[in-house]
């Protein structure tokens, strides 16, 4: 296939869907109808990005290709709002590479939107039992996600556990620290909560960000308030 990857993504949409549409997916195009996907995908047509990506998944020409499709197709379906397709695609990549930790991850943060609790909980669990990358991003993600699943839902010191393990992998996080807080003050451990708290206002007053973001900033002073609220 040809590469356009120098090319505007819409444009590239362009010459592929010419090449493409109404033609089936060999090992010979199935590059290009994963790359239909991806062009489709960023400019924000994710009906379309799906349909390619499906098409990709069903031939099943290639294992690595295939693979990929199925993990983007679900990323494709949760950007459309369909919450069930994209668990089934991603179970479906799951069931051919069950050591993909990020996957697990997405299955959870989806379970738990739909209020499948313990389905979320137990994929935030594989998802950071499975993540062996240098930042531990993953696992740090599941992590604070399952923590404050746990704490929402009154497991107090299941929470507790949870976040005292992602806070070992990030003792200078603020926010981290913060959350460990309110678990400790709901599980009645009060003097822990507070000297947690306190940790966690220090340590947010002190944080920055190397390049300007609102979100993050919003975030931080939305944090400080409450670790004062614990103080």
């Amino acid at each position: 296939m040809t590469s356009f990857v120098n090319e505007d993504p819409a444009a590239q949409a362009a010459k592929l869907e010419s090449m493409l549409v109404g033609h089936e997916c060999k090992a010979d195009t199935a590059f290009g109808f994963y790359t239909l996907g991806d062009c489709r995908y960023v400019i924000g047509d994710y009906a379309g990005a799906h349909a390619a990506w499906k098409q990709l998944a069903d031939a099943d020409v290639t294992s690595a290709l295939t693979d990929q499709a199925l993990f983007q197709d679900g990323r494709a379906l949760d950007a459309l709002g369909d919450a069930l397709g994209a668990i089934s695609a991603y179970n479906a990549f799951a069931a051919r590479r069950p050591e993909e930790a990020l996957v697990h991850f997405n299955l959870g943060e989806l379970y738990g939107r739909l209020g499948q609790m313990q389905d979320a909980a137990l994929a935030y669990k594989l998802a950071a039992d499975l993540d062996t990358s240098d930042d531990l991003q993953v696992r740090r993600d599941a992590l604070f996600n399952l923590g404050g699943d746990q704490t929402r839902q009154g497991s107090y010191e299941a929470a507790v556990a949870t976040l005292t393990s992602l806070v070992a992998l990030d003792a200078g996080d603020g926010f981290h620290v913060l959350r460990l807080a309110e678990a400790l003050k709901g599980a009645g451990r009060h003097s822990e909560a507070l000297a947690e708290a306190r940790r966690a206002v220090t340590m947010l007053t002190a944080a920055t960000n190397d390049d300007f973001d609102a979100d993050w900033e919003n975030e931080r002073q939305l944090a400080l308030r409450e670790g004062s609220a614990l103080v």
